[in-house]
């Protein structure tokens, strides 16, 4: 399936069946579920039915569901390539000015007079 030519109705389904098919799993009802999640029960029925819903009523259900292995692409952070390294701590490197070394000025000896 390429999600970037999904319909958000469509994702919202495609979510709502896989929490659908965890819970079922988990066999516990939707009533279980959102008692357990602290969420309304009519929040459950909906997100299985793909209706709208606040991430964060999502985030509670996977959490109960202990599925928020799930939301781990979320919290993937790219590996950089040795030559990506390099060039950002290329760019990171203070330029230190270096000052030009001074002449020495000859000390006045006093004169004898």
């Amino acid at each position: 399936m390429d999600f970037y030519f999904a319909s958000d109705r469509l994702l919202l389904e495609r979510i709502g069946a896989t929490i659908r098919r965890r819970r079922i799993g988990a066999n516990i009802t939707q009533k279980q579920l959102a008692q357990r999640a602290d969420v309304a029960l009519s929040s459950v029925a909906n997100i299985e039915k793909g209706k709208s819903c606040s991430l964060l009523t999502i985030i509670q259900v996977l959490r109960t569901l202990q599925c928020l292995d799930l939301l781990e692409p979320f919290f993937h952070e790219e590996e950089l390539s040795p030559i990506a390294y390099a060039e950002a701590m290329r760019k990171q490197r203070t330029h230190q000015r270096v000052r030009k070394p001074t002449k020495e000025i000859p000390q006045k000896t006093e004169s004898e007079w």
